[in-house]
């Protein structure tokens, strides 16, 4: 349970701290996971249709000048799964390229990876202007290379006979999550 949201009563006393807001330097950082929902769409945009379900993620990121949590959304739409293929290659699981992919998002709250952060100069709704951290790249992990499948050579006419054959095995993503 998110004790954040706990109520304070009138007479209760209160542990005091400042707004501690940071926005880090632009460059690559590591990030862990501290929060995951799995919502559907409904604003208004010309780019996402209502009802398009979406991972929307906590990202906690530290730097020399302290700790920032930025949320990144995640849309489940074919033509934004360069972008799914980014974070899960980050966080591991390393999907390959024009392969079917399975995501495991039970394993995505408390995963870590390494993004590439960028400032975002933006007006609040008062006209005051403000900065914020965006993710501007997932990165893969340095020691994780993408290999393609190896082919295997055909078998003769004996190794057919001596090795039982397997199920065929296809991974699929339906869209849920």
């Amino acid at each position: 349970m998110n004790n954040e949201n706990e109520f304070l009563n009138w007479g209760d006393s209160f542990v005091a701290q400042e707004n501690e807001f940071v926005v880090l330097p632009e460059g690559e950082y590591k990030f862990t996971v501290t929060g995951f929902e799995r919502k559907n769409y409904d604003g208004n945009s010309d780019k996402i249709p209502n009802g398009t379900p979406y991972a929307e993620l906590s990202l906690e990121f530290t730097g020399n000048e302290g700790k920032t949590t930025v949320t990144e959304r995640l849309y489940l739409l074919k033509r934004l799964s360069w972008k799914l293929t980014e974070f899960f290659g980050s966080i591991g699981q390393n999907p390959v390229n024009g392969q079917a992919f399975n995501p495991n998002w039970n394993t995505v709250l408390g995963s870590s990876g390494k993004a590439e952060l960028v400032v975002n100069s933006y007006k609040n709704k008062d006209g005051q202007d403000r900065q914020n951290n965006r993710v501007k790249k997932f990165l893969k992990p340095e020691n994780v290379q993408q290999t393609q499948p190896v082919q295997q050579a055909v078998p003769t006419q004996a190794q057919q006979t001596q090795q039982p054959q397997q199920p065929q095995q296809t991974n699929s993503w339906n869209g849920a999550f």
